[in-house]
């Protein structure tokens, strides 16, 4: 290649990766209504448990809300709102946003040597460092 012809060339720009595709897949198959045991790790920190989809998350928030005072009410309502417009049918192939956090259920949050059982978990998809398929067992 001529020196005039390398001139011409030009490089995209390289950029960090902001989240890993996938994991993104693997959402996408969740908020679907398909489920996989996963492990994941977050600065450090792992939290297992089966992926699960946004819709199921929010209506578990809902459901924590409701009965338990007016205000309680009220919230179980919006996270319903919530659930329907960016988690139900026709929303999910169009909504980026449905895309933005994982959610898992029967999660198990490890540190050091203690591990909290914390049942529901959400968290952005692009502070995940790195993940695998299954959970961990004690």
């Amino acid at each position: 290649m001529s020196e005039a012809n390398k001139a011409e060339i030009e490089f995209p720009e390289l950029t960090s990766v902001d989240r890993d595709f996938t994991l993104e897949n693997l959402v996408r198959f969740a908020n679907i209504g398909y489920s996989v045991s996963i492990t994941l790790n977050v600065n450090g920190t792992l939290i297992s448990g089966l992926l699960t989809s946004g819709k199921d998350y929010m209506e578990t928030v809902a459901q924590s809300f409701e009965g338990v005072s007016k205000q309680g009410d009220t919230l179980a309502s919006v996270y319903r709102g919530i659930s329907e417009s960016m988690y139900s049918g026709e929303a999910l192939p169009l909504s980026d946003l449905s895309l933005e956090f994982v959610h898992l259920k029967e999660a198990v949050i490890f540190q050091g040597n203690t591990d909290f059982n914390v049942g529901y978990w959400r968290g952005k998809i692009n502070s995940v460092d790195g993940f695998s398929i299954g959970k961990i067992k004690k």
